[in-house]
């Protein structure tokens, strides 16, 4: 009987090639493409897809294999150990003991991660939320155990009491599904859990871009220049810039009904930070065109004009900058922020 399915396994096989052949198909005239939706310029430590089509266009990955440097990769992606230069090329499996191999190959050319990568907390508060100071206490533990957190404070109005209103907080509340208050977000992509451990998820994450903020304030007249820089290319992502003014040492009456702070309510004279007082671009981001998004490129972005109308104290401003990716509820890639008169790099 085993012989029998073997013999039978074969026919089968020797069917499939003879069958090309009598319905006129060259094999030898077959051809196929592979490329990767990252170019060619790739990051060690990041898993990197690769994807193959036939000469019509149709997705043929899953039937072809993939080697780099001679190795086949078991699989359509690959996580570069080191960096240097590498070849990725494929063979197509036709059936019949047939093969064929890509038209091309990539010529990978890889680099270490280069771009510190920082975490975007948005906490949605108000001074007339009697739960919000419990997010507010457990953003400030957690600042001053982790580095790498930027943190934003956006404040309703509420019951028209909130001294802190940010106009766009119902663009920014409808887009991502922000119903109750306090809701911290983190990197636009979940709720924050308020502990240090989710936070240290993230900054494990190998980014493909970073971000400097430079800025110069001269009397009333504010220079900015944001600077987006790619480590890996970026063709088909959809990307956007989001850049906030964020002012601290705010004070107002907080309404509380946790037990932090001293359980006071409300605590009088409290001191808010981070609040957003006003966005250059809109809050859910301005479009950084594709063809900028290349290895080594720096997409720049300037600002020079007066201090936003909603700053209290310019000496208390800080510069938020990060790219979103993605066309509805998009996720915060990497993230940046430098104070007044002051310069933070990559």
């Amino acid at each position: 009987m085993k012989k029998f399915l073997l013999l039978f396994g074969i026919i089968l096989t020797t069917l499939a090639a003879c069958n090309r052949q009598e319905a006129g198909i060259d094999i030898s005239q077959m051809h196929f493409r592979i490329q990767s939706p990252y170019g060619n310029h790739y990051l060690t430590g990041k898993d990197i897809p690769f994807e193959a089509t036939d000469a019509n266009g149709n997705d043929i990955t899953p039937s072809v294999r993939f080697a780099v440097n001679g190795q086949s990769i078991g699989g359509s992606s690959y996580r570069f150990p080191s960096a240097g230069d590498y070849t990725v090329t494929a063979t197509w499996d036709l059936g019949g003991g047939a093969t064929v191999t890509a038209d091309d190959t990539i010529h990978a050319h890889v680099i270490d991660p280069r771009s510190q990568t920082r975490v975007l907390i948005e906490d949605f508060t108000g001074t007339w939320c009697v739960n919000c100071p419990r997010v507010i206490y457990h953003l400030e533990q957690a600042m001053q155990q982790v580095p790498g957190i930027v943190p934003v404070a956006i404040h309703n109005r509420g019951y028209n009491t909130d001294p802190f209103h940010y106009d766009g907080v119902e663009t920014l509340a409808s887009e991502y599904g922000i119903t109750a208050y306090p809701t911290p977000l983190i990197n636009r992509t979940e709720v924050w859990d308020e502990t240090t451990g989710h936070v240290q998820q993230y900054l494990q994450e190998i980014v493909p871009l970073g971000i400097s903020v430079h800025n110069a304030l001269n009397g009333n007249q504010w220079d900015i220049t944001v600077k987006v820089r790619f480590d890996m290319d970026l063709p088909r992502d959809t990307l956007r810039l989001v850049v906030f003014v964020t002012e601290d040492h705010l004070h107002a009456d907080q309404a509380n009904t946790t037990s932090y702070y001293g359980g006071q309510n409300p605590i009088p004279n409290f001191e808010h930070n981070h609040v957003l007082r006003h966005s250059f671009t809109d809050p859910l981001g301005d479009a950084i065109p594709q063809a900028q998004q290349t290895f080594d490129n720096e997409y720049t972005w300037t600002y020079s004009g007066p201090v936003p109308a909603a700053v209290s104290d310019p000496a208390n401003m800080r510069v938020t900058a990060f790219v979103v990716r993605g066309t509805s509820q998009a996720k915060t890639v990497n993230v940046n922020e430098a104070n007044v008169n002051e310069n933070a790099d990559y």
